[in-house]
């Protein structure tokens, strides 16, 4: 097995992509939309995907169901040029699955089953794995039972004492409780990006600044919070920065916040600048959400790298 330089934790998901569908129908009435697509996805795996195709090795651990929809998962990691050695299966749910309903925006809305993601356990997660990268990533905190909270912690604890770099990014629950999952991994981190409306929840806090006061108490190297369309807030050493998002015709913005990690990894991994990283992973989360799909759009760091030289224009 070749070393990986990030191996990403968390969920895989099976995906299909379904557009346009704007309008949500009643009982008993058939709808018809355009487009259908099938995808893997889930913050781990779309990060991993994102890597690769930045140039960068990187591995997935997660669980998936022996199923039809997990072989499915596992060919496509494989060709997608991920290693999948982290992959665990188990008998006892099927492969996490969404719906996801794309508006003719952009927008989406999710029907999303948790499956195998809720059996994902502390030792499911190969520590000889995790000592071969150089950053360890959680993608999809929030969504693994089995996994959020102390056993996390642990992991991420663990990590660090092996010398990895520990990474974190959050999925939206409003079922669960986001601050006391949350916390107890905030010392053991040294990157930490949700997105607004996760940080919201851990915080109890609305405003980016206010997030961002209520988090640096915690030793994080790189702390920030994405916000959409309006690009990423971040703190680093206690100083404040604002990054708007690059204007593009947004087809579906599936994946946006987990190609916004990859390119951010990526700038980390080069040993860049913040300014530096966050304008490329602004960059790759415009790229992804030119296509369908959570990973499709984004290309290599080369294309990447010419659209920034382009001067590209920014949101307002």
């Amino acid at each position: 097995m070749s070393d990986i330089q990030v191996l990403c934790v968390g969920i895989a998901v099976a995906d299909v992509m379904a557009k346009a569908i704007d309008d949500l129908l009643d009982w008993d009435r058939l709808g018809t939309f355009d487009h259908i697509e099938h995808h893997i996805g889930g913050c781990a795996v779309n990060t991993a995907v994102d890597l690769v195709r930045l140039g960068v090795p990187a591995g997935v651990s997660a669980c998936i169901g022996r199923d039809g929809a997990g072989a499915f998962v596992r060919h496509s990691l494989v060709e997608a040029g991920v290693d999948a050695q982290g992959l665990v299966e188990t008998d006892s749910a099927a492969t996490s699955y969404t719906f996801v309903m794309i508006g003719s925006d952009g927008r989406r809305r999710y029907l999303h089953h948790v499956g195998a993601n809720a059996h994902f356990v502390e030792g499911h997660v190969s520590l000889d794995l995790v000592g071969r990268a150089r950053i360890l990533h959680l993608g999809g905190s929030l969504l693994m039972p089995a996994l959020d909270g102390e056993p996390t912690a642990r992991l991420l604890a663990r990590a660090r004492e092996m010398g990895v770099t520990t990474s974190m990014d959050t999925a939206y629950n409003p079922n669960v409780d986001s601050r006391a999952l949350i916390e107890p991994c905030l010392p053991h981190l040294d990157i930490f990006m949700p997105s607004i409306e996760e940080a919201r929840a851990i915080t109890g806090e609305s405003d980016p600044d206010a997030i961002l006061d209520a988090l640096s108490g915690h030793p994080i190297r790189l702390l920030g919070v994405k916000l959409g369309d309006e690009g990423c807030a971040l703190r680093v050493e206690g100083k404040a920065m604002r990054f708007p998002a690059y204007a593009v015709d947004v087809v579906d913005g599936s994946g946006a916040g987990d190609s916004f990690m990859a390119g951010l990894l990526y700038g980390v991994l080069q040993g860049w600048n913040i300014n530096q990283s966050a304008c490329f992973a602004n960059a790759t989360a415009a790229h992804c959400v030119q296509a369908i799909g959570c990973s499709a759009g984004v290309p290599s760091a080369d294309v990447i790298a010419r659209f920034l030289e382009s001067d590209p224009p920014l949101r307002h």
